[in-house]
């Protein structure tokens, strides 16, 4: 069984080993779809929007028929929000560039220097407990989200992409302190 919305994010694009881009596509585009898949069933009875107009508003904007009209009553919807615990939505951009355009945007933002602090990573170990090649963690360091290094202020709101040793009590946090790193 497959599901998914296709109208939700565009599919990523992928690079080949020496660091060229493979053209994204759909996976309903892919020439084994309607092989190995068959005819779709398109599920068309909205359930956790009661409201007609606003989902009529969402489906424009999902195909791309977004009229003026329909923009106009998307822009009236904004408004500033206010959290109780301090931690502003999360932001999703389709490319890296931009999710770390928005962050150094952030970051300039708020008062004081910020601190840089590099990444360690270690090597994995393989299924017979050797250490992975050198060559096979750099390639799989190239697909890593986390930057090799983090500038930070106090204030930043951070988001955890792995939780390590302690209790998280949600994927973002906002930075109170920093502290030198301790090498050993």
């Amino acid at each position: 069984v497959l599901s998914g919305d296709f109208c939700q994010l565009p599919p990523v694009p992928d690079k080949t080993a020496t660091g060229a881009q493979i053209p994204a596509c759909f996976a309903f585009e892919a020439e084994s779809w309607t092989r190995c898949v068959g005819p779709p069933i398109v599920l068309r009875k909205v359930f956790r929007q009661k409201d007609q107009k606003f989902v009529d508003m969402l489906n424009k904007m999902r195909f791309g028929n977004l009229d003026k009209d329909t923009a106009l009553s998307f822009h009236q919807l904004s408004r500033p929000v206010k959290y109780d615990d301090g931690i502003e939505p999360t932001e999703l951009y389709p490319t890296r560039i931009e999710v770390e355009r928005a962050n150094s945007r952030r970051l300039m933002a708020l008062p004081g220097d910020s601190k840089n602090y590099p990444a360690l990573d270690a090597p994995g170990r393989d299924e017979n407990g050797r250490k992975y090649s050198s060559e096979r963690v750099e390639r799989a360091l190239k697909d890593v989200i986390a930057p090799k290094t983090l500038p930070l202020k106090v204030g930043a709101q951070v988001m955890l992409i792995k939780v390590r040793d302690f209790d998280a009590h949600g994927p973002a946090i906002r930075l109170t302190c920093l502290h030198p790193i301790a090498r050993t």
